[in-house]
């Protein structure tokens, strides 16, 4: 049986010019100014524009991002976390997910973002939180008693326009009225922190929207989530807490993980001063996906390498990052970088401390050449 070939109509010339011309003097015609401005009237400001909305200098609008604590997570992250979105962190217990969340806080609050941490399980401790960098007095804290005032107080402090950044602190910690209103031995029905955390995620997004209308900063939530695993699953067995909308709504998602721990000392002096911290980059909306790494973290400050207590070797991954990008050049135990030689890495990371400019230096290197894009 023969294949009818299909047949194209024919297209006029003039259609085409007169197509082409449309398409070309769209952003100048006065019937598509008229109909903008009449749905802004409609809808509010800048509820439509022709083109991506522009900043007020008129250049495009670029991802706003804060460093993490770790240059290494940074790059990986394409310059830091970007703000206005939500942030999953994940991980298993005692793989650092409260600690580098702590250190966002800190990182946001020198760059004047007002913060918030709604603490649902009640493990925050101020020393070691002031310790890290964070400011408590200008800290906004909760400890909601229920899903439902956690996730409507998040709601509210989005909507005011004056927070930028909360943590939430966790999101399998937190426990539905209906769970709280029934005994041990009743049977709760499923689903339901599903359907709030569904319906919640559906609001974050239109308040955003609407901050974004306005001219101001979106608000960003980062969420700290444990692991779960599913019983007889096929393939990976671990999920997290919260359902598919929580995914859906992800921009970026981190998995940590704990690595070898660092040890110093020998025999009966042998002492764990902190430990391997491995992530991976499982979503991301705003980057390259995928991406893994490690950095060292210390939980003491009796280390060799002279990092602070509760603080990431920034030193060692900055250096390690500027090899692997080609920023220093490295043959054998001698580093190169500006014509400057460094034998051994202690003496580079020594006039790294002595010039903290030096640090920030490599690090925009480094992320520029991560970030930029291959032609």
């Amino acid at each position: 049986m023969a294949v009818k070939k299909s047949v194209k109509s024919p297209v006029s010339k003039n259609a085409v010019e007169q197509s082409t011309s449309t398409s070309n003097t769209g952003r100048k015609s006065p019937e598509i100014a008229k109909l903008l401005n009449d749905l802004n009237k409609k809808f509010g400001t800048n509820a439509v524009t022709l083109g991506f909305p522009k900043r007020e200098d008129g250049e495009v609008k670029t991802i706003e991002r804060i460093p993490t604590g770790s240059i290494s997570l940074d790059i990986a992250l394409g310059g830091g976390l970007p703000l206005g979105r939500f942030i999953e962190v994940s991980g298993a217990y005692s793989s650092t997910k409260t600690t580098q969340c702590m250190h966002i806080i800190a990182q946001a609050q020198k760059r004047g973002l007002v913060c918030a941490l709604v603490d649902v399980e009640g493990t925050t401790d101020e020393a070691y939180a002031t310790a890290i960098g964070v400011d408590f007095d200008s800290l906004i804290y909760s400890r909601p008693d229920g899903m439902e005032e956690a996730l409507q107080l998040l709601l509210d402090l989005q909507k005011s326009g004056e927070v930028h950044l909360a943590v939430l602190d966790s999101i399998a910690a937190m426990s539905t009225n209906k769970e709280q209103e029934t005994t041990m031995e009743e049977t709760v029905r499923m689903g339901i922190p599903q359907q709030l955390l569904g319906e919640y995620f559906r609001k974050y997004q239109a308040n955003n929207n609407r901050l974004e209308r306005e001219g101001k900063r979106p608000f960003t939530i980062i969420g700290i989530n444990q692991l779960r695993e599913k019983i007889g699953a096929y393939g990976d067995p671990e999920y997290t807490p919260g359902g598919r909308a929580k995914g859906f709504a992800c921009s970026v998602d981190i998995r940590l993980r704990r690595g070898d721990w660092i040890s110093e000392g020998t025999g009966d002096n042998k002492e764990i001063v902190g430990q391997v911290v491995k992530f991976k980059i499982e979503k991301n909306k705003t980057f390259k996906r995928m991406q893994t790494g490690e950095f060292d973290f210390y939980f003491s400050d009796n280390n060799n390498a002279g990092i602070p207590e509760f603080f990431n070797d920034n030193y060692k991954e900055i250096i390690v990052c500027a090899v692997e990008w080609g920023v220093i050049d490295r043959t054998g135990s001698w580093f190169v970088y500006n014509g400057q030689k460094y034998q051994g890495m202690n003496n580079l990371v020594s006039a790294l401390k002595e010039d903290p400019a030096l640090i920030e230096k490599l690090k925009e290197e480094v992320i520029f050449l991560a970030t930029r894009k291959s032609d």
